[in-house]
């Protein structure tokens, strides 16, 4: 063995000397699955979906009756018909950037998930290697003189 090699035995002699071994235990996963809000149902995706669409005519409603209504109305035409082009840019624009908006929440929660299942996976794996460390100091303490013949070899995890 090298000079500068790790006994793997004398590492866990020395973190059971140190009373570490007692006070180690996994970490549970911080939520549960299903437990976090998704992006998807954020209600500020919901505002966009609903007032994305800029107008692309006048509303006479709006405008009323009478001469000045008249005169608003032949404006209106004429001011909608002039940016027409411009509205229907910036309206495409629009939809693109909800669309966007909805690929990014839907990819967030996809990674949001994968995360949340690889920290149980990770929980798991830590509560094997807890519980074989548990079995396996015990027995190192109380053979720390005699031949300790052959390794435990950890679970596989």
């Amino acid at each position: 063995m090298e000079e500068h090699a790790l006994d793997a035995r004398e590492l866990i002699e020395r973190v059971r000397q140190d009373n570490r071994a007692e006070r180690w235990l996994p970490l549970p996963p911080t939520g549960l699955p299903g437990s976090h809000t998704p992006m998807q149902d954020d209600e500020s995706l919901y505002y966009m979906h609903r007032h994305w669409m800029l107008p692309d005519r006048l509303d006479p409603a709006v405008i009323g009756g009478g001469i000045k209504g008249r005169v608003s109305r032949l404006f209106g035409r004429l001011a909608f018909r002039v940016l027409a082009p411009y509205l229907n840019e910036e309206r495409e624009f629009l939809a693109r950037v909800v669309r966007t908006n909805d690929t990014l929440a839907r990819r967030c929660d996809e990674l949001a998930n994968a995360m949340l299942q690889r920290q149980f996976a990770e929980a798991k794996n830590d509560a094997k290697l807890a519980a074989w460390l548990h079995q396996v100091l015990p027995e190192r303490s109380a053979d720390s003189s005699a031949d300790p013949g052959p390794r435990d070899e950890p679970p596989v995890l």
